[in-house]
């Protein structure tokens, strides 16, 4: 063995400098960035490239890199300039132009980005997201909202954004504008980040429970391809396929869309825009509404005129059908008037003739009545007269009455010593009974 000693920053020096030997030019490094979120505000970004195994995805190796500021701004207007122009992030795979450092003092390797190659990301992107799209045609995920019938008049809305963004109010400003009573049930939702594909499925969840929604819109603003990567999202995707109601996407990209767009019943490159199509749907509805009621208020108007004719004629010829009428039977009436005058003088002659008979005939019978009464009433006469007590008393009959003047009918009515009268035809004999046999 060596019998040279060298001290921790020695070592780590040779280490370098064989390093240095060892890797002398700028070398390109393909990797999976970590670690870059947290720290990407900071003046100098410091994060790790990884390498997974395509089938695990646990990660192989990793290697820390920085990203000084200077070379910062010169990295973030590469990727402006790109075709599609998207920002650094956590879980993008890049191509890195790096310098191999090894740093003394804390003895570790690290790769020092000098430049990138945006077309490699962007092509890892589109690669990705194909083989996704090629997964979901095939599953039948990205035509099953769309089999859902869209309601005539969405204006009932569950909307997914976030409650401070531009997206959130020019929507609604559309809205508004529009003059219609939407009513918009706004679920705030993370938009970009790792937490947006958990947030935007369960505010899918929450938004369904509400029975009055006609539609689901999703929309957010403009932004790089890596920060709408989460809408080119397998869950997202199936959460708005598997939706009850129609899924309406607004994502804010005017040059790619994404696969939530694909997946949605119907999709506009920003929020303007899907509000508009909303708008348009209910404006659609109105003017259908509108055509109608002024075919129905022509129709109705075309009818009433021809029906005001139709009553003018025929009212004229109801009025020149009468006069005919009147005047064919004008003599006719004037004939029949004549004869029920006569019938008239007749009936009143017949009848007076026999009110006059009926008069005689009453007269008549009204004597003979009384002349019958009058003979009843003169034998009833002479049965009273006949039977008066004087004519009695003629034909030698006589009264006896008590003291108190009643007719003595029955000896049981005197008793010894009483005195009785005993009327006659010519006066009264006063009598004393002496003996009652």
């Amino acid at each position: 063995m060596s019998d040279n000693i060298f001290t921790v920053s020695e070592l780590n020096g040779y280490i370098k400098d064989v390093i240095n030997a060892g890797f002398p030019q700028i070398v390109w490094i393909c990797g999976e960035i970590q670690g870059f979120d947290r720290n990407k505000n900071k003046n100098h970004i410091f994060f790790e490239l990884v390498e997974k195994d395509e089938k695990s995805k646990d990660v192989k190796a990793r290697v820390g890199v920085v990203l000084w500021e200077f070379k910062k701004a010169q990295i973030n207007q590469i990727l402006r300039k790109s075709e599609n122009a998207f920002e650094l992030k956590d879980d993008i795979e890049v191509k890195l132009a790096c310098k191999v450092d090894y740093y003394v003092p804390h003895g570790a390797v690290r790769l020092v980005v000098e430049s990138i190659d945006p077309v490699y990301t962007l092509g890892k992107l589109a690669q990705e997201k194909q083989k996704l799209i090629a997964l979901l045609k095939a599953k039948g995920v990205l035509d099953k909202n769309k089999q859902l019938a869209l309601p005539t008049v969405p204006l009932n809305i569950g909307l997914i954004t976030s409650d401070d963004s531009a997206a959130y109010n020019d929507f609604m400003s559309e809205l508004k504008k529009s003059g219609f009573s939407f009513n918009v049930y706004l679920r705030n939702t993370l938009m970009q980040g790792k937490k947006a594909e958990a947030d935007t499925v369960q505010a899918l969840k929450e938004l369904q429970q509400i029975k009055t929604l006609d539609v689901i819109v999703i929309t957010r603003g403009g932004g790089s391809i890596s920060d709408l990567s989460c809408f080119d999202s397998q869950i997202i995707t199936e959460a708005v396929a598997n939706a009850n109601i129609p899924i309406l996407s607004g994502i804010g990209h005017e040059i790619n869309i994404t696969i939530t767009d694909l997946a949605a019943h119907t999709f506009a490159k920003t929020p303007t825009a899907i509000a508009q199509f909303i708008v348009g749907r209910v404006q659609e509805f109105v003017d259908k509404l509108n055509d109608s009621l002024d075919l129905v208020l022509r129709g109705s108007e075309t009818l009433l005129e021809r029906n005001k004719k139709k009553l003018i004629n025929d009212a004229v010829s109801i009025q020149t059908k009468m006069r005919e009428f009147f005047k064919e039977h004008h003599t006719l009436i004037a004939r029949l008037g004549e004869a029920m005058k006569q019938k008239s003088l007749k009936l009143l002659a017949s009848e007076k003739q026999r009110v006059s008979r009926f008069t005689d005939n009453l007269t008549r019978e009204t004597k003979n009545c009384f002349r019958k009464e009058n003979d009843k009433v003169n034998n009833i006469e002479k049965v009273v007269r006949a039977l008066h007590p004087e004519n009695i008393l003629k034909r030698g009959f006589s009264i006896t009455r008590d003291q108190a003047g009643k007719a003595v009918k029955s000896i049981k009515q005197v008793k010894e010593g009483d005195t009785l009268t005993t009327q006659v035809v010519d006066g009264n004999i006063e009598n004393k009974v002496v003996k009652i046999i």
